[in-house]
């Protein structure tokens, strides 16, 4: 068969596969599961009113008084896919987008590079399949991040490998610019393993007439040294993005607080996890949403057929399939975490400890299993010439699958398994008994193993299509209910003074709340939880999502009166009645969802002739005190204290975005103007046209010191992290650039 037809045949072989995984797409449902609502939503939203404004989303005004929005690493600020999904498709249907578009991007990407290790189309078609559209992947467009990163990932592999033994700068730049858009992706986890399989693939690289002949290891250093190089050059293409993001780190929970060091290995990968990759339902029920299973990955089944021939490979395959072996089962017992104490000692080494959640690193393992899986369909095609044809060979066999599967539902039962384990068993008993009743019914009818890889990768394929309708994954829901405007919103002004504070949790464990779920999911831009806020252009007090600014879960989070009324909170969106007898009652939705109104909140902007030099504790005292002691003296962090005769003085805001503010002040005597937004670093504060500091005031605002009399005050955001990753990226690109233009000259 020709090439060409060959390669016709596979693009028109994933599109179908790609059709009939996703097939309720095309009945006008998305994907919204649990973090793609939460997250990826409001994200995207505000991504395409950014993108309409023309302005650089660098700070998000609406989620917990404004915090960073491009150093958010899943928010992919600069990954060019989710501008042209967000563009084109808007930001609902742009996450199934996306997922679509990744899954048949990381399928072509292994498919690829199996070509490159010298498999046959069938063997490069399987693995692209196991890894591009296996149930793993396709549920875990939850996480719509990994997916993105992970699937340029046969593309680094296979640029590593090229960049190994061809030295100059057009190999470097490949692989620099594909895992520049993994790093670009929002998922370093990922990007992490990608780089460690890159080097491990150095093993399966070939040098015809490049070794040197009295240096033997000259020429394999040389190559590692050019992959390191690669991948360090696409770090500095990212850096507009990993500086920022660095930045937020060190001014997060995340840094700052023993309990978020303590999650470093929470969703660690059970036993029982690991198992189901091989044995759908082998790890149903899950424990509570923080015990002992992970809940990041929500399938992690490959295919039975595929990890039998992936053992085949990894035992029979050639010597340059050694290195995905290694990488599968490294990956593996990495991904256990604190269930494997060697896991959990390396997982508080640099880099891995940057990182949380062990169950990540199960994907690499993933994917070195997909290329595993190529290398034993070969394998068994080989090994194929050693059985000898017998037609009553297959009978037996296909008796045996029978007996096999009759009696093992019952001995599970007795075993200390999981309750759907029994269920699931039946599974890989039918398609592996399957598999040996093919070798010996082709072997006798055939005598060919092309004719074996065949029929073996057909029926790997049909499995994956098959296991997303036992496991109904992916989750889809209804588009209409997610994309019109909240019933809460279109009872609030267009012009919205002060800020709303909403339930923005979910149901604590959806294990145990048939439906909980689908239903959140679904009222979710009506109670404008978690986040949907910002798709309604709300600013807001509360917010969800990684990482958590510091001080949130005390001032943002802390509930109390006091706090509301500091930070503006003029309507309370509630899931029940409103929180407080003072409030007045404004709507009930048919759920119980309430929207009130608040008649005690603080402007956004306000002075004070008094100020007090205080330490945290002190000044988050004052401002849980009820008797509200800030609105009349700033409790400040940093400054010169203050203490005048109160007269009230005006502030009134003139222009405002998501990344400035403008004040008119008429200060009657000295003042503070405090201002309730997030106190971070990168604001910038003018008085007068005049540079002037900015304080942290009242325990998480910011404050500047204005004379007696009237002023313009500007607050704009521009960190310098940004600035300088920017040019950092800036200059790497240039090089890479000029390096390729006098290459070419």
């Amino acid at each position: 068969m020709k090439r060409s037809t060959r390669n016709a045949l596979t693009v028109a072989g994933l599109l179908a596969v790609l059709a009939i995984i996703y097939r309720s797409v095309f009945s006008g449902q998305v994907l919204a599961g649990r973090d793609v609502f939460r997250i990826f939503f409001p994200d995207s939203a505000f991504l395409l009113e950014s993108l309409r404004t023309g302005e650089l989303p660098l700070w998000n005004p609406y989620l917990r008084l404004g915090q960073p929005f491009a150093a958010t690493l899943y928010s992919q600020v600069f990954y060019p896919p989710r501008w042209v999904a967000v563009v084109l498709a808007g930001p609902i249907a742009a996450m199934t987008v996306m997922q679509v578009f990744h899954s048949a991007v990381a399928a072509v990407g292994v498919f690829l590079l199996a070509r490159q290790l010298r498999l046959s189309w069938v063997a490069s078609l399987v693995s692209g399949a196991v890894f591009g559209v296996s149930p793993m992947m396709t549920d875990l467009g939850i996480q719509q991040n990994v997916v993105d990163a992970a699937a340029w990932s046969g593309f680094i592999i296979a640029s590593a490998r090229t960049a190994a033994i061809q030295p100059g700068a057009a190999a470097m730049a490949r692989l620099a610019a594909f895992a520049t858009l993994s790093l670009l992706a929002g998922s370093p986890e990922t990007t992490l393993w990608q780089g460690v399989v890159s080097l491990l693939a150095l093993g399966s690289t070939e040098r015809r007439g490049v070794r040197a002949p009295n240096e033997p290891g000259a020429t394999r250093w040389r190559g590692a040294a050019r992959v390191a190089g690669g991948l360090a050059l696409a770090g500095a293409l990212a850096a507009l993005v990993l500086l920022p993001a660095a930045e937020f780190a060190m001014n997060s929970l995340r840094t700052r607080t023993e309990g978020f060091a303590n999650q470093r290995l929470a969703w660690s990968v059970s036993w029982p996890q690991l198992l189901s990759m091989v044995w759908p339902l082998a790890d149903w029920p899950r424990g509570p949403y923080w015990g002992e299973d992970q809940w990041f990955i929500l399938n992690q089944f490959l295919g039975s057929v595929a990890c039998a021939l992936a053992v085949v490979g990894a035992l029979a395959g050639p010597r340059r399939a050694r290195p995905f072996a290694a990488g599968a089962l490294f990956f593996a017992l990495l991904s256990l975490g604190r269930h494997f104490p060697p896991a959990a000692a390396l997982l508080h080494v640099p880099p891995f400890s940057l990182f949380r959640y062990p169950a990540k690193y199960f994907v690499g393992a993933a994917f070195c299993v997909a290329l595993l899986s190529g290398f034993g369909l070969e394998a068994m095609g080989r090994l194929s010439r050693r059985i000898r044809p017998s037609l009553l060979r297959a009978v037996v066999a296909f008796v045996g699958m029978g007996v096999a599967i009759g009696v093992a539902g019952p001995i599970v039962h007795r075993l200390p398994m999981r309750e759907s384990a029994e269920a699931g068993v039946t599974w890989p008993l039918l398609f592996l008994g399957l598999s040996t009743v093919f070798l010996f019914i082709l072997r006798d009818t055939f005598a060919r193993p092309s004719r074996v890889r065949h029929a073996l990768a057909a029926l790997a394929v049909l499995e994956l299509v098959a296991a997303h309708y036992l496991l109904t994954v992916p989750k889809y829901s209804d588009h209409e209910p997610l994309e019109r405007t909240s019933a809460i919103r279109r009872q609030l002004p267009e012009s919205l003074e002060g800020r709303i504070s909403a339930d923005i949790e979910g149901p604590a464990d959806p294990t145990k709340v048939p439906n909980a779920v689908s239903r959140t999911i679904e009222l979710s831009r009506d109670r404008l939880i978690p986040n949907r806020f910002v798709e309604e252009r709300l600013p807001a007090l509360e917010g969800y999502g990684a990482p958590e600014p510091v001080r949130s879960d005390v001032f943002n989070l802390a509930g109390e009166r006091s706090v509301y009324d500091l930070t503006g909170v003029t309507w309370y969106v509630r899931n029940g009645p409103p929180p407080y007898a003072d409030l007045e009652l404004l709507q009930t939705l048919e759920d119980g969802t309430t929207l009130s109104r608040s008649k005690t909140a603080l402007p956004r902007a306000f002075l004070v002739q008094k100020a007090q030099v205080t330490p945290d504790a002190d000044a988050l005292k004052a401002v849980l005190d009820p008797a509200q002691p800030f609105r009349h003296t700033a409790y400040i962090a940093t400054g010169e204290a203050l203490d005048r005769p109160a007269c009230g003085g005006s502030a009134r805001i003139v222009d405002s975005g998501a990344r400035r503010l403008e004040l008119e002040v008429n200060a009657c005597d000295e003042s503070y103007l405090v201002v309730s937004d997030t106190h971070y670093p990168g604001w910038r504060a003018t008085l007068d046209g005049a540079a002037t500091d900015i304080h942290r005031a009242d325990f998480a605002l910011r404050a500047v010191r204005v004379p007696t009399g009237p002023h313009r005050v500007r607050f704009e955001y521009a960190p310098l992290s940004f600035r300088v990753g920017l040019t950092v990226s800036l200059l790497a690109l240039a090089g890479l650039v000029a390096a390729l233009f006098f290459r070419r000259k």
